[in-house]
């Protein structure tokens, strides 16, 4: 199991935290969600993470959340083989992915802050259009021109992105008032035929800060030929999963 390093601070994606745990994924109507922050300590001296605070809110960016109550303190001895699982339950009124952000203020030092966007989708070999929906919205007390940020890894020709919001592509400032919230859409579109496997992010932008990003990795198997000209399924699977959370946020 991959753990967190309280004291540790490099992330290039501070919300592609896949250490951070959801149970079930992702989350049911009704039923109690079970959200995991694995812990570890390398040393040399011992840590201490005096609390933590984790707030839910829908998959997407700059939005509002719901405050768990805080967990902590959780004393953290040097040893990089020992692992302790601080566990937040929640239970959704709605099902859907979510995004999970957390803030776990260790003493004598700066707070790690942690994220996960989640999502997952189930693809076909035959499939060339896929829809992820999420919300976009201004967290600041002044309107604003939010500006989402299309990016990722692998070839960009194999897997095409775009966003959408309040039904036109997002390709300039999106100008929200103070706490506005909107429906958006990241649309991926791949030909049909190669398997595809590619990693591609959205973020949303208030000038040049950055307010929070999701992240979606699709793996497609590739059509393959069964024989007499026919085409049958690749073997590989597909899955495809965002990082605030998943990750929930």
């Amino acid at each position: 199991m991959r753990a967190i390093v309280p004291t540790q601070r490099a992330r290039v994606r501070p919300y592609t935290w896949g250490e951070v745990l959801v149970n079930p994924d992702p989350p049911r109507a009704g039923e109690e969600t079970r959200i995991s922050f694995p812990l570890t300590n390398p040393g040399p001296g011992e840590v201490v993470v005096e609390r933590i605070d984790v707030r839910i809110a829908e998959f997407g960016m700059g939005l509002r959340g719901e405050q768990l109550p805080p967990a902590g303190p959780v004393i953290l001895p040097p040893d990089p083989e020992r692992i302790e699982t601080v566990v937040f339950t929640w239970t959704p009124e709605r099902a859907g992915h979510r995004c999970v952000r957390a803030e776990l203020r260790v003493r004598n030092a700066p707070s790690l802050y942690v994220g996960r966007n989640l999502d997952v989708i189930q693809a076909n070999a035959t499939d060339e259009l896929w829809r992820v929906p999420f919300r976009l919205g201004n967290p600041s007390r002044k309107v604003a021109p939010i500006v989402v940020r299309v990016g990722g890894e692998g070839a960009m020709h194999d897997l095409e992105a775009a966003v959408w919001a309040r039904g036109q592509l997002a390709h300039r400032p999106i100008w929200l008032g103070p706490g506005e919230e909107v429906d958006a859409t990241l649309e991926l579109r791949a030909a049909a035929g190669p398997e595809v496997e590619a990693v591609r992010t959205v973020e949303a932008y208030h000038g040049d800060r950055l307010i929070d990003g999701i992240q979606v990795t699709l793996w497609r198997p590739a059509l393959v030929a069964v024989g007499h000209g026919r085409m049958g399924w690749g073997e590989s699977e597909v899955a495809a999963s965002a990082g605030f959370l998943a990750s929930a946020r």
